[in-house]
């Protein structure tokens, strides 16, 4: 089974709110009909929450939900990993990265871990 390491960042939920609130919504539904083949790895930054609060982000309080969803369901792991270091042997540990652009996505590279950065607006 292929392991796929999904980064999201605070940023597409500070500036695109909804629209990135549809797009984790739609790649998680997607990743969770290929379980059977694909485990996805979901490691969300670790100061997503404190940002979004911070800001008085609208979506907020979704974006827990959805979290809290996903660490139920069970289907997939969540890396809630807080130093690089250790996000980093994570993502050494999996087939690719998909998600938002991050330092990571060049420990990707160098490692030669295939890499796709998502667009919130597709």
């Amino acid at each position: 089974m292929k392991k796929v390491f999904y980064f999201t960042d605070a940023l597409p939920f500070l500036a695109k709110e909804g629209q990135a609130i549809d797009k984790l919504q739609r790649n998680l539904k997607i990743f969770r009909e290929a379980s059977n083949n694909i485990r996805l790895v979901w490691h969300p930054w670790s100061k997503t929450e404190e940002y979004l609060k911070l800001n008085n982000c609208t979506v907020t309080d979704e974006y827990l939900s959805i979290l809290n969803n996903y660490r139920q369901e069970g289907w997939g792991d969540l890396d809630e990993t807080d130093t690089y270091d250790s996000a980093k042997e994570v993502l050494l540990s999996c087939d690719a990265y998909y998600g938002d652009t991050s330092d990571m996505v060049y420990d990707a590279q160098n490692a030669k871990i295939p890499v796709m950065l998502q667009n919130i607006e597709v």
